[in-house]
């Protein structure tokens, strides 16, 4: 029976949660809804429906938009953002290499628009280069959470194809054999229902709703080690093994003051059994730093992450009073491990008990507000309200580290991406690679049996069948809800991988719409790669660079010098001539010795002696292709690398 059918014959009755409305007190029931669904619900034209507007949905609307396509993006929150704003999390979980290279163009100038609202409104003293407005350790970003949503909100506003819909649900699917054919939406402040019928349906929601809507298999929890083969994976199947979630909220310190908020009530109870504490014990085995304990104040030198500063208050750091004197006061996001929800996962649970489930989280988060300001005896630390949008002053949504996972065509496991004690500079490399990420394997404990667990990854890349499901033609993931296990989310799960997710999927989603078939991956990364978004690792090798789609198309496609123990591209640095000829061999399938083939077939020159020259610097005039140096070259030699693929890749 299809969707249309049932709702004319029927009429039927939606429950749901209004995440939104939550409140740490009262009776759960209060904050489930019901929709009666009338029989002829108005109809909104789009050619692809984006459910979550964080930072998976964010990317691929803009993406899909830029490639001409109409698109419905819908958001259950008052804010856009996910987990950046409306989940709290505006001290960016991102790394390194973040300010030159691993993150889509579109990401990269979200930062650089966050930025520039800083210096343009608060002037600060010193506004260097990759100015962090929190000054905090956790990020070189972070900011508060409202100004996020503005940034987001001034991306969207050029494009007149995205039809945005806040405090919106996709309340049902109507699939048809391998298709969705139909989507049920309700607004929830206005109770009025829409249907839409796309072509694409992309799921960037921060549990991955539209999984049991869509009737496509999914994982929820921890996979057994029998069926990844992961070094740490459980013994058995654990469906309740899903990562602690949190409600965040931010602070000022208003020093001399007293801001302490009444105890909350089970208080006792709560505190000792989360436990709330500055102590924490870094095992030496995996050599850390064994017992040690934070103070609430103060500015250590940087360190690394695994070594982090001892003052508390800082870690996540959101206005750096110092930065911006005379302006306001010091306040910080708290989003701190002890703060974390483990009890229950909150997947696949009914309305009733996902409201209870988020209440109990958030009585939680006032806890331990309570604890600081009582307990650590800083009544100066003062809750922000309207920081989060919200009356209660916590996060408008729960942050969510781990969401319902697609059983897609393919997957990502532990050992295809750590490999903690190797020379080898990148993970398992993927062919069908559509983005890059990097973040250690950061898993917050469930209340399971499973304790928290760090590892390092190389720099890793997603690989585009762990976006495609087993069963669905036109039904993607776009967020955390992609193909990775238990173990591997928690890497993959971060801001500029959820955007990058994102846009791979608007891509395989607009071409598929424009060809009629499922695009090739050679089409979706020539596509991804134009757009700056990067597929191959290098370190060196910033979206603006001329050759930047030229050198990430052909380390692809094994034509690049790429070194195993380092990620340099070097792109300005000269080609030899023996690399050269690899990269005509590979681009041309020419089986045996490089070298020889570039003379036999007379693609390179030898000098009157027969000498090839291998470790000497390639000028134009060594290549003997016809028309393959510029028409004008601005010199005769030697060529740059990012020359050479240029040349080499329009062919």
């Amino acid at each position: 029976m299809t969707l249309p059918f049932l709702l004319a014959a029927f009429q039927p009755l939606y429950t749901f949660v209004d995440i939104e409305a939550v409140r740490a007190t009262g009776d759960p029931a209060a904050f489930v809804r019901q929709a009666r669904i009338p029989a002829n619900p108005v109809e909104l034209p789009c050619e692809i429906l984006i459910a979550g507007a964080g930072m998976g949905g964010i990317g691929a609307a803009i993406r899909a938009a830029e490639m001409g396509r109409s698109v419905c993006l819908t958001e259950e929150a008052t804010w856009i953002g996910g987990q950046m704003t409306a989940g709290g999390v505006s001290a960016l979980d991102e790394n390194k290499f973040i300010e030159i290279s691993a993150a889509p163009r579109r990401y990269a100038e979200m930062r650089r628009r966050i930025r520039d609202h800083y210096i343009r409104v608060y002037r600060p003293l010193n506004a260097v280069e990759n100015f962090n407005p929190g000054g905090c350790y956790v990020s070189s970003l972070c900011f508060e959470p409202k100004v996020g949503v503005q940034v987001l909100e001034q991306m969207l506003a050029p494009y007149r194809n995205i039809r945005l819909l806040r405090r919106t649900r996709v309340l049902d699917l109507d699939r048809e054999r391998d298709s969705i054919t139909a989507a049920l939406l309700w607004q929830m402040d206005t109770k009025t229902a829409s249907i839409t019928r796309p072509k694409y349906v992309l799921d960037a929601t921060e549990m991955g709703d539209l999984l049991p809507l869509a009737k496509t298999p999914y994982v929820v929890g921890s996979e057994p080690k029998s069926e990844t083969q992961e070094p740490h994976a459980a013994e058995k199947a654990n469906p309740a093994c899903v990562q602690s979630f949190t409600y965040p909220f931010i602070v000022e310190h208003r020093a001399n003051e007293n801001h302490a908020i009444p105890k909350p009530p089970n208080y006792e109870k709560i505190r000792d059994h989360q436990p709330f504490t500055f102590k924490f014990n870094y095992p030496t085995e995996y050599g850390w730093r064994g017992a040690f304990e934070y103070t609430m104040f103060g500015d250590d030198p940087p360190v690394p992450n695994n070594m982090s500063p001892r003052p508390f208050f800082p870690w996540r750091r959101v206005f750096n009073a110092k930065a911006f004197p005379g302006q306001r006061n010091d306040m910080a996001l708290m989003n701190w491990p002890r703060q974390d929800y483990h009890d229950e996962s909150v997947l696949d649970r009914s309305p009733l008990d996902t409201a209870r489930v988020l209440q109990a989280a958030k009585q939680v988060a006032v806890a331990f507000l309570h604890w600081l300001q009582t307990d650590r005896k800083t009544p100066s630390l003062k809750l922000v309200a309207g920081q989060m949008g919200t009356a209660d002053g916590l996060s408008m949504l729960p942050y969510i580290r781990e969401s319902r996972r697609i059983s897609a065509r393919g997957s990502v496991r532990e050992q295809d991406i750590v490999f903690e004690n190797s020379p080898r500079a990148r993970a398992v490399l993927f062919d069908d690679s559509v983005g890059t990420g990097f973040y250690m394997v950061d898993i917050h404990p469930c209340g399971a049996n499973e304790k928290g667990r760090m590892m390092m990854p190389k720099p890793f890349q997603i690989p585009m069948a762990a976006l495609l499901p087993r069963d669905l033609m036109n039904f993607l993931p776009a967020a955390k809800n992609l193909g990775v296990t238990h173990l591997t989310n928690g890497a993959y799960r971060l801001h500029p991988i959820e955007w990058n997710i994102g846009e791979a999927a608007a891509v395989i989603a607009s071409l598929a719409i424009a060809t009629g078939q499922q695009p090739a991956p050679a089409a979706v990364q020539a596509e991804l790669a134009k757009a700056g978004v990067q597929l191959f690792w290098f370190d060196d090798l910033p979206q603006s660079h001329p050759a930047f789609a030229a050198i990430q198309t052909a380390a692809l496609r094994g034509w690049y010098p790429v070194r195993f123990d380092d990620l340099h591209a070097s792109p300005d640095s000269p080609i030899t001539r023996a690399e050269a000829a690899r990269a005509l061999a590979a681009h041309r399938n020419a089986p045996g010795d490089p070298i020889q083939s570039a003379i036999a077939n007379n693609w390179m020159a030898v000098d009157h002696r027969n000498w090839f020259h291998g470790d000497l610097p390639l000028y134009w005039t060594d290549i003997r292709l016809p028309n393959f140096a510029p028409a004008k070259p601005k010199r005769t030699g030697p060529v740059s690398r990012a020359e050479f693929f240029l040349a080499l890749t329009k062919r």
